[in-house]
Parts: structure tokens; sequence; C-alpha cells
């Protein structure tokens, strides 16, 4: 029945285009993201962080949708992990929004496979990690803070939750609220064989000196 309604709107839609070429190639689906620097602290002493691991986690869809928020749509939903990198404070943050692929009505209609960021994992040895997903805010929006914690509790995070990433582990179904992620959760992990190794190179290294 869906799928009929969704037919249904779609030749309505396409009956109404206009021949100006209404209907464009999409590429991204959201605005570039600042480049203006994150400015990451000790949130027990105020003095900046200088080296962070930053694991960017994306949504993806197939199919087809009205982008209206409501409505008919006809597609498979996904989560994954890509890209992890090194960032350091006071540089350009620089975070690439992931390709789509399809064509869409703007405002109105999306046929293809489009993928979206939802933030990234704020990642320092020592520190609690936490989510950063205001990735289009400006100062003082882009000034985090990271929690010390014991020796004990960041080797639990890295037996518990970051070994997946360094193992060859394909998909994370479990401790969906560390992702930020509503359980149950299906998160893959796109990694190539020097992501892991930069992501298990970074979680080995002892607390860096603040400065």
């Amino acid at each position: 029945m869906l799928r009929a309604v969704c037919r249904i709107v779609l030749l309505v839609l396409f009956a109404w285009l206009p021949l100006d070429g209404s209907l464009v190639s999409v590429k991204a689906q959201q605005h570039t993201i600042p480049r203006q620097p994150l400015e990451i602290v000790d949130g027990s002493t105020g003095q900046v962080v200088p080296e962070l691991l930053l694991l960017p986690r994306y949504s993806s869809f197939k199919g087809t949708s009205t982008l209206l928020g409501e409505g008919p749509g006809v597609g498979t939903n996904g989560n994954y992990l890509a890209k992890p990198f090194i960032y350091r404070a006071s540089t350009p943050f620089k975070l690439k929004l992931p390709k789509s692929a399809g064509i869409g009505l703007p405002g109105l209609l999306f046929i293809g496979k489009g993928r979206s960021i939802e933030g990234v994992l704020v990642v320092a040895p020592g520190y609690r990690p936490v989510w950063f997903t205001n990735l289009w805010s400006v100062d003082p929006e882009r000034k985090l803070q990271l929690t010390p914690i014991t020796e004990r509790e960041w080797s639990k995070l890295l037996t518990t939750d970051f070994d997946q990433l360094a193992e060859g582990v394909l998909r994370i179904e479990s401790d969906c609220s560390f992702w930020d992620m509503p359980s149950p959760c299906s998160l893959e992990i796109h990694y190539n064989k020097n992501e892991r190794k930069l992501v298990r190179d970074f979680l080995k290294q002892p607390r860096r000196d603040v400065r």
C-alpha cells in the first residue's frame, strides 16, 4: 500500500515539474561545515588539549523520500563510522560532507542514496569521550570541555568500546548510547587498514600534557 501511494505522489510531482530544470543532481544534502577551529580544553584546568582523535558518524538513506518529514517514502536507512582523523588545537576544522548520489526536487523530493554527517566523537587518552553534534555552530559553541577520568576508567573504555574499532569488527550492535544512538542499533565501521592503524596507535598513547 505504501509503495503504491509513493508511486502516485511521484507521478504527481513529475507531472507538476516545470521544464526549467528544477529536478537537479544531488551531491550533498547539508551545508558546508565551518572551518573555524575547535577549542577543546581540560575540564578541570581549562588548559587546551593539544591533540585529539575525531570519529565522525554518518547516516545514510537509499530509496525515495519526500524530504518533508512526513508522507510516503520507500527505502532503507543505515548508520556508519568513517574517515577518522587526528585534530590538532588551533588548526582549521576540516570536515568534508559525505557525497550523495541521486536526483532531487529541492525541498520536495529525493531519489537515490543520501548521506549525512550526524556528529563526531571527540577522543583523547585519559578523558571521557564527548560527542560534538553542533558542527555548524560558531563561537562560543565550538568550545568543548573534556572530563579527566582515572586510568582504570580509560582502560575499561579501551576494552569495552574502542577495541571494536581496532580489531577488525565490521558492525557494532552493543552499547548503543556510547555511540549516541538509540537501542537496538546497528553501526557499520567503514575503516580501511590504515584508518584502523591510526585509531589503534592513537588510543595506545599516554595522556598528553595540556597547555
